[in-house]
């Protein structure tokens, strides 16, 4: 975007932050149709991207008054949209494609294809990794960060203390972290959503 269309965007944000419906159609005409585009990149199903907007959309109306002026509308949107794409994997139980929306978030929402390929390698080194952790941290990693298994439940399916899941888990992502390498942000940020979900 040009600075001239950015202090346009600042001007639509602070309007639509006054309840302007003019505004939030403008917005919505700037940004639908590339959400709808990266939302059905990931989805494959046309009716799937549209709930994606229609969700976004109604989440940016209903929160109007929070937006911050100052900081990347675009940005805002696409993570909204990340986490409602992330929804829609879980509940349709898509392992393998949540496991790459997971790191996803750590590339920028383009279509550069060495970023794509760099990408792709990583998915492939993280698969190796989880292979070769130990067989328990490997079994509780995969219960609670693809199967979405709470701490409490996995603790009683294993007959193990909820503690010593939490032990097995950390000691998973250190070793992860460790094959990775710490030095690159992107896999820093993608630890950082993978803990925390």
């Amino acid at each position: 975007m040009t600075k001239q269309i950015n202090i346009s965007e600042k001007v639509l944000l602070s309007a639509l932050k006054n309840d302007d419906v003019e505004a939030f159609d403008m917005l919505f005409r700037e940004y639908g149709k590339r959400l709808f585009h990266f939302a059905f990149g990931y989805l494959k199903s046309r009716e799937e991207a549209e709930e994606v907007v229609q969700e976004v959309f109604l989440k940016i109306w209903r929160k109007r008054k929070q937006l911050k002026v100052e900081l990347s509308f675009k940005s805002y949107l696409f993570k909204i949209a990340y986490h409602h794409i992330l929804e829609l994997f879980e509940q349709t139980n898509r392992k393998q494609q949540y496991r790459n929306q997971l790191l996803d978030e750590t590339v920028s929402f383009d279509d550069d294809s060495n970023e794509r390929l760099n990408y792709q390698m990583l998915l492939d080194k993280v698969e190796i990794l989880i292979q070769k952790l130990p067989p328990r941290q490997k079994e509780i990693l995969l219960k609670r960060k693809k199967k979405g298994i709470s701490v409490k439940e996995i603790a009683s399916q294993l007959n193990i203390s909820p503690k010593t899941v939490e032990n097995h888990l950390t000691e998973a992502l250190k070793n992860l972290k460790r094959g990775l390498g710490e030095e690159d942000i992107a896999l820093i940020l993608f630890f950082s959503l993978f803990v925390s979900r």
